[in-house]
């Protein structure tokens, strides 16, 4: 088995994603955790918060790089981040975007040793502990000049007991949504991966090299032992699903309060929920009060096209159940599907109001790389696929800056005044915010439909990130 000496651990966005700027880099985190019995110590770096580079971090016997590159953005800060690694030090990239670029990675970045393709706890290891990628599956490397291919292999169930090392952490997360600092903690949990359903639209239930995730889940036990943990009072799931196994749920509800854990959590959900009246009891004592159910659309018709599984009349019957309990409903529709019409979309207004989601959030249609919905825009000769790391979904009627423009349309005639009043009261009691808060929610939401929105939102981000040193110098006190 190699040893290592340090490694250095890099999340390397400099401002990721506006409205999830404040979130930890979890997936980098859950690599620390599985390499950490394999290497003498480890630092945890999220250039988000940091003003120094990379290179200050870069330690005498520093022998390991781990970079994890998610999205297409900052492209040449990551490039120009790996090229300032000295060439003795093995550096190893992974992530979504580096996954599906692979080729393009190592083109670029002549420093890349090593690039893992998907989930990356087990190979890693692998790797440290043969001491070379040679033979790992599900990972590409240089070798004599050229770039080697290993072959993929079964993914993994995810694993039972790994979870973040918090106390390797060096800043404060707090819900910062677009720059605007609430104060309030944070955190993310891993409780399953994978996803059973096949929605067409869906650009996670397909790993970024071709393989289909199967949704496999940890147990109660698990999750309250890492929840036991966390001192965050928000703490969402970041499943593709959390609400696939409601027996799993119940049980950890009741885990929950029988320990007397009280957080608010958020999940991503599906209207099935509505079925398990007895777990939806659970999980609003337990807190779990913030479901994120993907609806996409109004109208059967879509529904049908997607593959979503339901129609618009079971939507009515969940929302009908749904709205007995305290929960706070937030929707996700979808602008720019096959077939609808301007005036389709703008019903998602209507309709939300009408089932009684307290928010939503409306995207545009993409379609990546391995999407089965690339045949059916192959198949609408009308539409086309915008290149890019969003892959947007057009047509010859809606432009992608006309579907931006209906999905804010749909957006502001739906969270009108006298919604905001209702959504304040609503997180007020329950719990879910504080008064400033949602002071910083309504900025927020003002200032996206504001001239000069991304410049202004940078300033704000850059003051965000002075909580690095303050985060130190509290964790050494």
């Amino acid at each position: 088995m190699a040893e290592y000496r340090h490694a250095l651990l890099v999340y390397p966005y400099l401002r990721e994603k506006i409205h999830t700027n404040f979130l930890p880099p979890v997936g980098l985190e859950h690599i620390g955790a599985a390499i950490k019995p394999l290497v003498r110590s480890l630092t945890v770096v999220d250039m988000r918060f940091e003003s120094r580079p990379v290179s200050s971090f870069l330690r005498r016997d520093t022998d390991l790089v781990l970079l994890s590159v998610n999205w297409r953005s900052e492209k040449e800060v990551h490039q120009k981040l790996i090229d300032s690694l000295p060439r003795h030090v093995l550096t190893i990239a992974g992530g979504r975007y580096a996954t599906q670029e692979v080729e393009s990675m190592f083109d670029s970045c002549p420093n890349l040793d090593v690039v893992v393709r998907g989930d990356g706890e087990e190979t890693v290891r692998q790797i440290l502990t043969k001491g070379s990628p040679e033979d790992v599956p599900r990972v590409s490397y240089r070798k004599d000049g050229t770039v080697v291919h290993n072959p993929n292999a079964p993914l993994h169930p995810v694993d039972e007991w790994l979870w973040p090392d918090r106390s390797l952490r060096r800043y404060k997360y707090t819900i910062a949504p677009g720059g605007f600092d609430s104060g309030i903690p944070v955190d993310l949990v891993a409780s399953s991966r994978g996803c059973p359903f096949r929605c067409k639209f869906c650009t996670f239930n397909t790993n970024p090299f071709g393989q289909k995730r199967e949704w496999t889940g940890r147990s109660a036990d698990s999750l309250l032992e890492e929840l036991s943990q966390i001192k965050a009072r928000i703490v969402g799931f970041t499943d593709d699903i959390f609400t696939w196994d409601m027996d799993r749920i119940g049980e950890l509800c009741e885990k929950l309060l029988s320990r007397g854990i009280r957080k608010t959590y958020i999940f991503n959900a599906r209207i099935e929920m509505y079925k398990r009246p007895d777990v939806l009891k659970l999980m609003e004592r337990a807190g779990m009060c913030v479901p994120l159910i993907g609806v996409e659309s109004c109208h059967d018709k879509t529904l049908r096209a997607i593959s979503k599984g339901f129609t618009v009349a079971e939507v009515r019957e969940a929302f009908s159940v749904l709205r007995n309990f305290s929960f706070f409903l937030h929707s996700c529709f979808i602008v720019g599907s096959i077939g609808e019409t301007r005036e389709e979309m703008l019903q998602i207004t209507d309709f939300a109001r009408e089932i009684g989601c307290d928010g939503i959030s409306v995207q545009r249609l993409r379609c990546e790389k391995y999407s089965v919905l690339k045949d059916v825009v192959d198949a609408n000769p009308e539409y086309h696929i915008r290149p890019g790391e969003m892959g947007i979904v057009y047509s010859d009627r809606y432009s992608p800056q006309e579907l931006r423009r209906i999905g804010r349309q749909v957006v502001l005639r739906f969270y009108s005044p006298r919604q905001l009043l209702r959504i304040g009261r609503k997180m007020l009691k329950l719990g879910l915010a504080t008064p400033q808060a949602i002071f910083c929610a309504i900025l927020f939401m003002l200032g996206r439909f504001m001239p000069n929105r991304k410049e202004r939102i940078s300033r704000r981000l850059k003051r965000v990130r002075r909580r690095g040193p303050a985060a130190r110098a509290s964790l050494r006190t």
